[in-house]
């Protein structure tokens, strides 16, 4: 989802509950659990659906996606991981073999090095936080209500307009940033700012977007 929301407990532990009685697999894209910012997630860890709050033991039909493109800024490595549900697990890993979608192994030594290092991904958490502070008063200066970012890398706005409208009130400003409707019929009035650009163009946006108090 475009919204970054996270799900405390309670609420994964019901979706397993509904997947399972409708036979269905229930994967969660856990790829910005290290970056929570406001909420519980000020203090508290994001829950993986694989926690034993969640499921206790058993992980039929259960699987945990992540992604180290956030946490170590790695996109173009393509490092990820599946874990959960053996089953499930084997039966990716035929197609896997079978698409020749085989990871090489001096990136998989890239992984292993980058998840048994967690000082970088604290000082990467630490960058975005600061772009954070920066942008999100602004964007809320602007006229924008920021919703249900709570975590990741993006900062979910809208002004009750059309999204195409902010859109071009933005880009008059020289700013870039994700129109609503991008991500289903469901956001139309929404806009996805982004914290992955350089310090000094957040600085840039904030400053233009306060040109609209």
């Amino acid at each position: 989802m475009p919204t970054a929301a996270c799900c405390r407990c309670p609420s994964l532990r019901a979706a397993v509950e509904r997947a399972r009685e409708l036979g269905a697999v229930i994967v969660s894209d856990e790829c910005y659990a290290e970056l929570g910012w406001a909420g519980p997630w000020a203090s508290e860890p994001i829950p993986s659906i694989l926690d034993p709050r969640v499921i206790g033991t058993d992980r039929r039909n259960v699987l945990a996606i992540y992604s180290l493109s956030k946490q170590s800024n790695m996109a173009g490595y393509r490092g990820a991981f599946a874990a959960g549900c053996a089953d499930v697990l084997a039966r990716v890993l035929t197609v896997r073999k079978h698409a020749g979608l085989m990871l090489p192994q001096p990136l998989q030594a890239a992984m292993v090095a980058a998840l048994g290092d967690d000082a970088h991904v604290a000082a990467q958490r630490e960058r975005y936080r600061g772009r954070r502070a920066v942008l999100l008063p602004a964007i809320e200066a602007a006229g924008y209500r920021i919703d249900r970012s709570e975590a990741g890398l993006y900062l979910w706005a809208t002004k009750g307009v059309d999204c195409w409208q902010s859109i071009a009130e933005l880009a008059g400003l020289g700013i870039l940033a994700g129109p609503g409707s991008f991500y289903g019929d469901g956001y139309p009035h929404h806009v996805r700012f982004s914290l992955t650009a350089t310090d000094e163009r957040i600085h840039a946006a904030a400053a233009r977007l306060r040109s609209l108090e």
